[in-house]
């Protein structure tokens, strides 16, 4: 099991095999973030699960080489924290991301460059908001047939408030590639949460599509689970269960999103 843990932002744990290279930077400057560098030789799964104790700074560098595939799942918890995200993809490389959260607050950048041809990314994001989460995507399609696939999903509790921001870009000439971006968030308070998603195409020769939607379960899906005997409670926990774990296959990250919803709706 290739496992990664981060406290704040040292790196305590790294239990890879020699197929995944880790280079911890620690920057000793007042104004220092530390850094995880990660490059995937050979196909590969990585947990990577993260504790913030205190308001946390941390920049991650994913690299996955030609024709490999990295199926990568993390686990955020705890306090504060503004971490940085960056993936490169070579050639033919194939990145599946499975992320589950629940912190107080956090402030979040990715950055994805699909920089060799058939390079994809899947990214499948859910998020359980106490108070305000920020995340701003960036999506690099610099070789031709390239594909991603983004998927967000978040619910509001409490203080809870959600900003995404979704850019993909698609340079001229750069052809046949897929850009996907699908974002929800269900708002169970009245903070007023952000979706902004944008495409940025100078290609022809692209499939792309996005949606957002900010609100709350519809009318109908609650009348049809009340209607079988299902109180309002136990209705709503159904429809949060099904909303935060659908696309996620990995076995601990859906032992903690249904921790947090035992938690959170008893």
């Amino acid at each position: 099991m290739n496992k990664i843990r981060v406290v704040d932002d040292i790196l305590e744990l790294a239990n890879v095999s020699k197929d995944i290279h880790i280079e911890y930077y620690r920057k000793e400057c007042i104004f220092g973030i530390n850094e995880v560098k990660i490059v995937v030789t050979k196909d590969s799964n990585l947990d990577i699960e993260i504790k913030l104790k205190e308001e946390t700074k941390l920049n991650f560098n994913i690299s996955v080489l030609e024709n490999v595939r990295l199926n990568l799942n993390i686990i955020t918890k705890g306090n504060n924290g503004k971490i940085q995200y960056k993936y490169d993809l070579k050639e033919n490389s194939i990145v599946n991301v499975f992320k589950f959260q629940n912190i107080k607050s956090i402030k979040e950048m990715i950055i994805a460059r699909l920089n060799g041809e058939n390079a994809r990314i899947d990214y499948n994001f859910k998020t359980i908001s106490n108070k305000k989460e920020t995340y701003d995507y960036h999506i690099f399609h610099d070789a031709k047939n390239t594909v991603s696939n983004i998927k967000n999903n978040g619910v509001c509790i409490k203080d809870g408030l959600i900003i995404y921001q979704v850019s993909s870009f698609v340079p001229k000439d750069i052809t046949g590639c897929i850009v996907n971006q699908n974002n929800r968030i269900i708002n169970l308070t009245n903070n007023k949460s952000e979706i902004m998603p944008n495409l940025y195409i100078d290609c022809n020769d692209v499939e792309a599509s996005h949606s957002a939607l900010i609100g709350k379960f519809s009318e109908e899906e609650m009348f049809y689970l009340q209607s079988r005997g299902i109180d309002y409670d136990n209705a709503l926990k159904l429809l949060i269960s099904g909303f935060l774990t659908s696309d996620i296959n990995n076995k601990k990250i859906l032992k903690e999103i249904n921790k947090n919803i035992e938690k959170y709706w008893r």
